[in-house]
């Protein structure tokens, strides 16, 4: 039987900062605290939302925003659609 084409095998390995905590994102103190007041932990936690739900969060505004799409960019991920 060949494995070469096995979809288990094929499949890609989980982003490694995923699970990390969101303070490798090195993003501002008054952004990460909002993120922890609405329990955004990690950074899986983060991507799983859209840009749209994260700016309605209270104390959440376009520069923490940006901010956080910056930041999750430069990790090679980005916030769910």
């Amino acid at each position: 039987m060949d494995h070469r084409h096995d979809p288990v095998a094929a499949a890609p390995a989980a982003h490694p900062v995923l699970d990390a905590d969101i303070a490798i994102l090195d993003l501002s103190l008054r952004t990460t605290n909002v993120l922890r007041l609405n329990q955004l932990h990690t950074v899986r936690d983060l991507t799983r939302v859209p840009a749209r739900k994260l700016f309605v969060l209270s104390r959440l505004g376009r520069n923490s925003l940006r901010e956080i799409v910056e930041s999750v960019n430069r990790q090679g991920l980005q916030l769910a659609e």
